[in-house]
């Protein structure tokens, strides 16, 4: 089964992304002991695996997991960003949340021409 080069890009997004959000969350200081962002860094590690192994095999809910890992991912974000920064850094939250948003919207569009 071959699968067209844009779902291998994806994968790799998916996982890279994923991966750096962990880690970024794992070792910053003061929020490894707080229960909600632990959480919710595992549950994105989860998901993650789960929507890349869905996508590689072109699976029927590959779509459905990226949705799911891409709400997942903004959430995470954005608890983990609003929890070590004050008031005034949540408006320098904004912009990449945006386009991290047009980033997923494109490649939902693209899945689900393609799946």
């Amino acid at each position: 089964m071959s699968r067209p080069i844009g779902v291998t890009v994806v994968v790799l997004l998916i996982l890279s992304s994923s991966f750096v959000t962990v880690v970024r969350g794992l070792t910053s200081p003061g929020l490894s002991r707080r229960h909600d962002i632990l959480l919710a860094l595992t549950l994105l590690a989860a998901v993650s695996v789960f929507a890349a192994e869905a996508l590689w095999s072109l699976r029927r809910h590959a779509f459905l997991m990226f949705i799911l890992w891409t709400i997942c991912a903004m959430f995470t974000t954005v608890l983990y960003r609003s929890s070590t920064t004050t008031r005034v850094h949540a408006i320098q939250l904004f912009a990449p949340m945006v386009c991290a948003g047009l980033v997923c919207a494109i490649a939902a569009l693209y899945l689900r021409r393609v799946l």
